[in-house]
């Protein structure tokens, strides 16, 4: 049976990370009273719906049927409205609009968890299930402002109902995504152009491309405005565009600003002490991929920690002492250059050649492909 730790990571966990990290939406902050009903949000998950979905999907030894959940949902969704309807009064129009795509986003995890939970089910009853949930809980056409979070938690549930890794780049979701007819067809389509934008599985110029035939396809949606605003944050990521100047600090506390190594080629590794794969890769890539690397002047590695205290990340080095230069960010995921390059996820891996000119923002993971990117960048 699978453990009820999933749920809290990928729900739970969820709801905490908006209460903390959302200081504000655009340029406006967040008022007292929306942080009173996020908190208020916080309790119904944590005191009623934590349970809930615990018994109803984990506490029983068979997956229940794709219906009794799709049924059972539905009054989560009835409660989460209610108290939506009763509790935003108060709330500014851009608000309003935020809460309520976090609980759109919370009713999307929700199905991410049935199809992970199934995971006895075969690939055609999981996407129908997730096409009978959309459309009997009315979500495809109740989403109207197409988030980042909707987005791509649409796709981590597409991804589990195709049994697919998410994060991995796919021929296979992307020709169901093309292919599909059902009444979520446009939901889907923006958000798989949305994630590919920022997974930066896709060019700038085969994002622009998708975004264009989308609209002939769907004149005037609704979804539209999202897709080219994300479009538009992603010109500073094309390849040969000068990369903002960002300022660390370095193991002897000193401050270090990214112009330092103008005259090299950069290798960046963005990690933190916490993150098993950057660890597993420290321990296993690593090594040899700095060795290769030794007598290659021209070439920095450049590792900057995002670790909320700087402690951890000195300690971490203590222990595990590693070539090449090393700062420290922190703020995690909060990080400016975090948000900068769009990353969701470590490790994340970038190129920035001479000059601090971007040349790939998304680049391989220490090993031969990255090798051979950066010798080609030499002329070796």
């Amino acid at each position: 049976m699978k453990s009820i730790k999933c749920f809290s990571k990928i729900l739970f966990g969820f709801i905490i990370f908006l209460i903390t990290c959302a200081p504000s939406v655009g340029q406006q902050s967040y008022s007292d009273d929306f942080v009173t009903y996020m908190s208020g949000l916080e309790r119904f998950v944590q005191n009623e719906l934590y349970n809930k979905v615990s018994q109803f999907l984990y506490d029983v030894e068979e997956t229940p049927e794709p219906k009794a959940y799709i049924d059972f949902v539905e009054e989560i969704k009835n409660e989460l409205e209610e108290y939506h309807q009763s509790n935003k009064s108060n709330l500014m129009n851009d608000e309003v609009d935020a809460a309520k795509s976090f609980i759109q986003t919370m009713l999307v995890q929700l199905a991410e968890l049935y199809l992970d939970r199934a995971q006895e089910y075969e690939v055609g009853v999981k996407q129908k299930f997730l096409h009978d949930y959309l459309q009997t809980l009315g979500l495809n056409k109740e989403i109207n402002n197409l988030t980042d979070d909707v987005a791509r938690s649409i796709m981590m549930a597409l991804h589990s109902a195709m049994k697919i890794p998410f994060g991995m780049t796919n021929d296979e979701i992307a020709n169901y995504v093309a292919a599909n007819r059902e009444a979520d067809r446009e939901l889907i389509l923006a958000s798989s152009i949305i994630n590919d934008m920022l997974m930066l599985a896709k060019s700038y110029d085969q994002s622009e491309n998708a975004i264009a035939t989308f609209k002939k396809e769907y004149n005037g949606s609704n979804f539209t405005p999202s897709m080219e605003e994300l479009l538009v944050s992603l010109e500073k990521l094309k390849p040969g565009a000068e990369v903002e100047n960002f300022t660390f600090v370095n193991l002897e506390g000193e401050t270090v600003t990214l112009e330092k190594y103008k005259d090299k080629i950069i290798y960046l590794d963005l990690w933190a002490s916490w993150c098993g794969p950057c660890i597993q890769t420290f321990r296993t890539k690593t090594p040899d991929f700095e060795m290769q690397l030794r007598d290659q002047s021209d070439i920095v590695l450049l590792y900057v920690s995002i670790d909320e205290k700087e402690e951890s990340w000195k300690n971490f080095l203590d222990k595990n002492p590693m070539r090449g230069e090393h700062l420290y960010a922190g703020k995690g995921f909060e990080a400016s250059i975090m948000k900068y390059f769009k990353v969701w996820g470590i490790p994340r891996y970038l190129i920035i050649g001479k000059d601090n000119k971007l040349v790939n923002p998304n680049a391989p993971r220490p090993g031969d492909e990255a090798l051979s990117a950066l010798f080609e960048l030499v002329g070796k």
